[in-house]
């Protein structure tokens, strides 16, 4: 069928929501007019109209033209996900940025909704049965950058470069007291107790090396805020070295006791942000570089309220 064209100027009595007059115009469903408004069908005075609520104003132009046969497709909704940000993504990967509070991947006690899952509906919502597949972690506690891929094949090659400790990954902390040098390395092997801690081992063939640089940013009254690298990619390593040198993130549940915690730190999260990601493209080994803002409530954190600053 022939494309259909409508048009209409606006009088004194006409003068309410551009959907209203769509519909007297064409006598069309309420679903069929929001897809013509979705897909650039109703112009309003000349332009595009894709707001369905649009109040036209007495003398506007409204014009639809549609071809009654065609099937206008719904308009994707935009995303929104408080669990992540989408940094980058193609074909092959997805990098995010993770919010703290949200669990990374699966555990025997996780109930779902991890970020996994949440990324798995993401790469579903504008088309059905795209994989998603973990490469690295990050602590539920904090927050900050991970790639995750979008094949096995994918999977497998960036994995080999994390278990090569390739990728450079940077963290920014908050740590209790002041660093007694300006930057360092802490070194150590690290085991996994019962009730899943990592801890310190001094035996040669005991635990996997952990190694972790770090370099002061600034000080903070009680409060130093760091820069970390890892060298290695051990579960909660950074977490360990920290709070066995006296200097815990703040807001650690886990590691550092009474010393994580602060009395102006009031966030139910660690002051911990994965702010820079390195790698390696899976497909063109083309250098893949990422940044990431540090989060509000760490930028604005004052260990003393701001008059004794």
């Amino acid at each position: 069928m022939a494309k259909q064209t409508h048009s209409v100027t606006i009088t004194g009595d006409q003068v309410l929501r551009a959907d209203h007059i769509v519909r007297d115009l064409t006598k069309l469903s309420r679903s069929k007019i929001t897809r013509l408004f979705d897909n650039g069908c109703v112009n309003v005075n000349g332009k595009a109209c894709k707001d369905s609520f649009f109040r036209v104003s007495e003398g506007d132009l409204l014009e639809v033209s549609f071809n009654p046969d065609a099937g206008y497709p719904e308009a994707t909704k935009a995303w929104d996900d408080r669990t992540f940000d989408v940094v980058f993504e193609d074909s092959w990967i997805v990098v995010v940025n993770k919010s703290a509070g949200v669990l990374a991947v699966p555990t025997e006690k996780s109930a779902g909704n991890t970020l996994l899952d949440r990324l798995k509906l993401y790469l579903n919502h504008s088309r059905r049965g795209r994989e998603c597949f973990v490469v690295h972690r990050l602590d539920r506690e904090a927050s900050g950058l991970l790639v995750f891929a979008k094949s096995e094949v994918g999977a497998g090659l960036l994995q080999a470069q994390f278990a090569d400790n390739a990728p450079t990954r940077l963290f920014t902390a908050i740590v209790n007291g002041n660093m007694s040098k300006p930057e360092g390395k802490f070194e150590c092997r690290l085991t996994t107790a019962s009730n899943l801690d990592q801890y310190a081992v001094y035996g040669k063939d005991e635990g996997q090396l952990a190694t972790t640089e770090y370099r002061v940013i600034r000080e903070k009254m009680d409060t130093t805020v760091v820069e970390l690298k890892l060298l290695t990619a051990r579960r909660h390593q950074m977490r360990v070295h920290l709070a066995d040198a006296g200097h815990p993130v703040i807001g650690d549940p886990r590691y550092g006791k009474r010393k994580s915690q602060h009395r102006n730190w009031h966030k139910r999260r660690m002051a911990l942000h994965g702010h820079h990601l390195e790698f390696l493209h899976p497909e063109s080994a083309a250098p893949m570089v990422f940044d990431s803002p540090v989060p509000v409530a760490m930028k604005k954190f004052r260990p003393q309220p701001l008059e004794d600053e």
